[in-house]
C-alpha cells in the first residue's frame, strides 16, 4: 500500500488568467461549461473547461464583463489551460494574459474570497462540496463525477462547448457511476488530493478535496467506510 505523496497538495493555489477584447465573453461561451451571459464583475461564476472527451481539464470561477473576463483556476493546471486556450484563440479578437488575483472576488457557493489564505479557502471549498481540480486530478473526471453539476458550474441550456455532447449524454442517460461523496477522516496526516481510496483491496475512488475534518472523494463505492492511501479509515459523512 502506498503512502501519501508529500508532493501532492491538500490546498488550492489560485491564479488568474485574463482574456480581454471585444469578443472575450462570446469566445468563452463556446468553451466553458458555464453560461457567460450570467457573469458578474464581483462574484465568480463556477465553471469548467473540459476536453473533447468531457473530462475536466481545469475548473474554478469566471468573472468580469463581456470584454474583460478573468478565470480563476489552480496554478498547477494553469499552463495546460493556457496552452489549450491559445489553440482556439487564433480565431478570436481577444488576448490572453496572466493577471493579478482579484483579492475580494466572492467565490460562490463557498463563503470564501479569492484572496483568502489557502487553508481557509480549502476549508470553505470542502464545506461547500466544491472541487477544484489540480495536476493530480486534471482530465480524470466528468463534471458530474466531482459534483460540478450540483453546484451550478454546468449549463445544460446554453448550447455547445468543448465536451458538451459527452457531458450532456452522461447527464440525461444517468450513466455516471462515480459520484462525489463526503467523508470524515480519522487518520493523521490527512490524505492528499489525488490519493487513491480503497474498499477492502479494491481501488474505488480518488481524493479530490481536503478541508477541516472533511475529505471529498470521487468514488463508485457507497460503502460507509473506505481506506485512504496511508491506511487510515474514512467514514462516510451523514
Amino acid at each position: 500500500m502506498s503512502h501519501t505523496d508529500p508532493a501532492k497538495s491538500r490546498v488550492p493555489n489560485l491564479v488568474a488568467l485574463q482574456l480581454a477584447g471585444t469578443d472575450a465573453a462570446q469566445f468563452l461561451q463556446g468553451y466553458l461549461t458555464a453560461d457567460m451571459n450570467e457573469i458578474e464583475p464581483h462574484a465568480g461564476l463556477p465553471m469548467a473547461w473540459c476536453t473533447l472527451k468531457g473530462r475536466v481539464l481545469a475548473n474554478g470561477w469566471v468573472a468580469g464583463t463581456q470584454e474583460t473576463v478573468t478565470l480563476l483556476v489552480d496554478a498547477s493546471v494553469a499552463d495546460a489551460l493556457e496552452r489549450e486556450m491559445r489553440k482556439y484563440l487564433l480565431f478570436s479578437r481577444s488576448k490572453l494574459q496572466r493577471a493579478a488575483l482579484p483579492p475580494n472576488l466572492a467565490l460562490p457557493p463557498t463563503t470564501g474570497r479569492a484572496g483568502d489564505d489557502a487553508q481557509a479557502l480549502a476549508d470553505a471549498l470542502a464545506e461547500a462540496a466544491l472541487v477544484i481540480v489540480n495536476a493530480d486530478t486534471s482530465e480524470s473526471f466528468l463534471p458530474q463525477m466531482i459534483g460540478l453539476t450540483d453546484i451550478g458550474a454546468v449549463s445544460f441550456a446554453k448550447g455547445c462547448y468543448l465536451g458538451q455532447e459527452v457531458v450532456a449524454r452522461a447527464q440525461h442517460r444517468g450513466e455516471v457511476k462515480v459520484r462525489l461523496r463526503r467523508y470524515e477522516p480519522s487518520g493523521n496526516p490527512l490524505p492528499a488530493i489525488g490519493d487513491d481510496l480503497l474498499d477492502g483491496t479494491r481501488r474505488v475512488g480518488t481524493v479530490v478535496g481536503v478541508g477541516a475534518g472533511i475529505v471529498l472523494a470521487a468514488t463508485r463505492s457507497a460503502s460507509t467506510q473506505l481506506e485512504a492511501a496511508d491506511g487510515s479509515p474514512l467514514k462516510l459523512a451523514a
